[in-house]
């Protein structure tokens, strides 16, 4: 768990700090592009703080993505897993 947070913590930083050096060779210029950058990273505070860097208007855009990107992960995330652990075990059982 906490190797879980620490490295959730990296990709914050990381994402914060390279996205204004980045963010002109990628074309991150409009709300379009901060969406897709949003949801490509995934991380909430991180695209926050690195949009606000590069240009405050397209913090929401980019946030907006990122949260629904987090918090899609942690709805479905232990559907699926339950439900593909599940499916292993009857394979399992079914062939003993």
């Amino acid at each position: 768990m906490a190797l879980s947070v620490a490295i959730g913590l990296i990709k914050s930083i990381l994402v914060m700090t390279m996205t204004p050096f980045v963010a002109k060779h990628i074309g991150l210029d409009n709300p379009r592009s901060a969406l897709i950058f949003g949801g490509l990273m995934g991380t909430t505070s991180g695209v926050a703080g690195g949009l606000a860097a590069t240009d405050p208007k397209l913090v929401p855009y980019g946030a907006m993505t990122a949260t629904f990107y987090t918090g899609l992960g942690c709805l479905m995330g232990p559907s699926v897993i339950y439900v593909v652990i599940r499916a292993i075990a009857r394979v399992i059982a079914g062939a003993e």
